[in-house]
């Protein structure tokens, strides 16, 4: 059981990091500071510094946790079916429904081109199949769709970054056609889900 203590301070990171995201939200992460995080919250860049030791921890955490809804969600698809071809199909459709949920906050995190936000929002580096879930988690399925197939570890590698990068511009461009019939979209993601992305990850001919 937390005390009121542990309570309170739970609140103040996340007042903290409310702060920081509506800061991003309007002028990008690199605008980020102590100082106008301490601002919003009417408490001292002191204090502020007593919870996070660093403006780039609070932008770690942000991402972080951007992040981490995404691949929970991927990670969930994933389990869901067996084959591989619509375990594939059911991530893609994850990650662009989750996106389509934080529309906002997917939209600053992959747009920004901060350094710090780049470093963790990269994946189009070689060895991003060992670094980044989510590309791991595709280079295993495509792998799987071509049993039987030559394929080495950079060919199934380079296909899940092109399929992330396809499914990230996918997912962008319907957010900002946001008033999108519900119909057509639902068509859109199911065609890209279901053939788009299954022709980009299959090498047959």
């Amino acid at each position: 059981m937390t005390t009121r203590r542990e309570r309170d301070a739970l609140q103040m990171k996340q007042d903290i990091l409310t702060a920081a995201n509506q800061i991003a939200e309007k002028e990008g992460f690199d605008a980020i500071s102590i100082r106008k995080i301490a601002k919003m919250i009417e408490y001292t860049p002191s204090l502020i510094y007593h919870y996070f030791a660093s403006k780039e921890e609070i932008v770690s955490v942000l991402l972080k946790q951007g992040y981490a809804k995404l691949a929970t969600s991927l990670a969930t698809a994933a389990k869901s079916v067996e084959a591989p071809k619509q375990k594939l199909t059911a991530m893609t459709r994850a990650f662009l429904k989750t996106a389509l949920e934080i529309p906002q906050e997917f939209t600053i995190v992959h747009t920004d081109d901060a350094e710090s936000v780049v470093q963790h929002t990269s994946y189009l580096f070689k060895g991003a199949a060992e670094k980044r879930i989510a590309i791991q988690m595709l280079a295993r399925c495509i792998q799987d769709m071509n049993q039987g197939r030559e394929m080495d570890d950079e060919q199934s590698e380079l296909t899940a970054q092109s399929i992330a990068a396809a499914t990230m511009g996918m997912a962008l461009k319907l957010i900002v056609e946001k008033n999108l019939d519900p119909q057509q979209r639902e068509k859109i993601i199911s065609y890209f889900s279901e053939t788009v992305v299954v022709r980009m990850a299959s090498l047959e001919e």
